[in-house]
Parts: structure tokens; sequence; C-alpha cells
């Protein structure tokens, strides 16, 4: 099974319509098909897109609701207004120890856009951390399309998604 494909598209080129997704993380932008574990690698939740860290922040993408965080804060699991589900997933290589300084959500939270969900010392990883974010329930609504190779937290679109006419 293959990941769905994703497009470089410019922003000025994004149609109004357009479900635009911002980015959770600041780093450098890559295509799934590059991470190191095949669940996210062939796409097996769905499509989405992957970051190497460079800042130590994860924001929210929207506003909605975080239903989950689970696996001691490494994966967020939100929803947004518009009933759009993703799964944040962060990756660390081996057997690096990662220390958490802050999660500031709990289960059922309601969330606001570029409100901060955790917080992580990345300074003692050999490799950066890897984050994931993979769209769960939007696989039929459309194309996907990235249109930075880097992003910044709270600030850049990370996804855009073409609604099907």
């Amino acid at each position: 099974m293959k990941a769905q494909q994703l497009d470089y598209l410019a922003v000025n080129k994004t149609p109004n319509n357009a479900i635009t997704i911002t980015s959770p993380f600041t780093g450098k932008v890559a295509m799934l098909d590059s991470h190191p574990e095949p669940f996210f690698k062939y796409g097996t939740l769905g499509p989405g897109i992957m970051v190497s860290l460079s800042s130590h922040k994860i924001l929210a993408p929207f506003d909605g609701t975080l239903l989950q965080a689970k696996n001691a804060g490494t994966e967020f699991i939100l929803q947004a207004k518009n009933g759009l589900k993703v799964l944040i997933n962060l990756t660390i290589s081996g057997s690096q120890p990662i220390t958490h300084t802050h999660i500031a959500q709990l289960n059922g939270s309601e969330i606001r856009k570029g409100q901060r969900l955790a917080y992580f010392d990345l300074r003692k990883l050999d490799k950066p951390m890897l984050a994931s974010l993979i769209l769960l329930n939007g696989h039929t609504l459309g194309t996907f399309h990235y249109s930075h190779t880097h992003v910044n937290a709270g600030a850049d679109p990370l996804l855009t998604i073409i609604k099907k006419k």
C-alpha cells in the first residue's frame, strides 16, 4: 500500500474553498514516504505530511477539541470544529531520552489555533525528532497539497485540502 500523493502548490494558487491546516510544528517538511516507521510511511492511517523538528513547541493547528493525548504526549488526536480529525505523532529515533517540559491540555479540552499543546526539550537528542500530521477522516475530501519546504509553527500552512466539486 502506498501513501496518498501530496503535491506542491504555491500559496497564491490555493483556491478560496480550500481547507488549510496551519503547521503545529517548526522545521523542514518531508513526505511521509520517507518516514522510518512503515505504519506512517505507507499511509495506513490516512494521508499526511512529516516535519523534521527544529523547535520545541507543538501548537494547535486549528480551533477544536483535543480528543486524546497518548503515549506520554507523543500522540495527539484533534478534531476541528468542521469535523476534520487529525493525528499529530512525534517519533524519536532509537532509544533517545526525551524530556517533557509541559503537556498543556487534557483529553476533551477545547483548543484554539496557535495554543501550545506540548513543549519538549530537544537539546539532548542526537537526531531531530520527526513530527507527522495525519488526516484520519479527510482522505475522501479531495486532493492534498503542501506549499512550504520549511514551516513555522502557528504561522505557515502545513497541509491544504482542495475539496472535490
